[in-house]
């Protein structure tokens, strides 16, 4: 019950942060394309490119720094949706994408004068591989962890290391160690909850040094 109180009340902070920056952006930026609009629309941009920055690129340690980061991805998340298009094109354009996506052939995107079909029992064994992968890749985000080990034929010997609870920004992970390729693999699962969807909306880069 603590708990939930607790997270119940740092939303609405949350909430009503982000409700009071965005109305106090507003007026400042109305009485600033009141003084000059040129510079007013540049510096808009110059704010949403520093806002974009300072996206975190690392897990909140704190229930301040998780606020400020939950914060931060509301700002962000408006300026790239509501603050650029008004919601009924934002309705219109993903029902039009939708629709699209059913109808739309790969060759039609990525085929073209220039490309080279590929072929050769070296090119299907590639594909092969890649596909095992991809397997590997659905078992481990839709499966419970026990189902993808026998599934995939792995055993809790072959578990290196695994993280199965997702965090912010700090989606669930395990790695294998797979003896037929002699490859250590990183799984690191989409989007499943709450949490995975706001490392998602942040939208951070984060190099990956292997």
């Amino acid at each position: 019950m603590a708990a939930t109180t607790m997270a119940t009340a740092a939303g609405a902070v949350v909430v009503l942060y982000y409700i009071l920056s965005r109305r106090l952006s507003a007026g400042k930026g109305e009485e600033d394309g009141d003084r000059d609009g040129e510079y007013s629309k540049s510096s808009r941009s110059v704010g949403v490119k520093r806002r974009i920055a300072r996206r975190p690129a690392q897990a909140p340690a704190t229930w301040f720094e998780a606020i400020t980061t939950l914060s931060e991805t509301l700002r962000f998340t408006y300026s790239e949706t509501l603050g650029k298009w008004p919601i009924g094109d934002l309705a219109f354009g993903i029902n039009y994408l939708i629709r699209r996506k059913g109808n739309l052939q790969v060759a039609s995107v990525y085929a073209g004068e220039h490309c080279v079909q590929l072929k050769g029992p070296e090119i299907i064994a590639e594909l092969n591989h890649y596909l095992i992968l991809l397997t590997l890749c659905m078992l481990f985000s839709k499966k419970p962890f026990p189902v993808f080990l026998e599934s995939a034929g792995y055993s809790e010997a072959d578990v290196l290391l695994q993280k199965p609870k997702a965090g912010l920004l700090k989606p669930a992970f395990t790695i294998l160690c797979d003896k037929n390729s002699r490859c250590f693999l990183l799984l690191i699962r989409g989007t499943h909850s709450i949490k995975d969807t706001l490392t998602a909306a942040t939208g951070a880069v984060v190099p990956f040094h292997h």
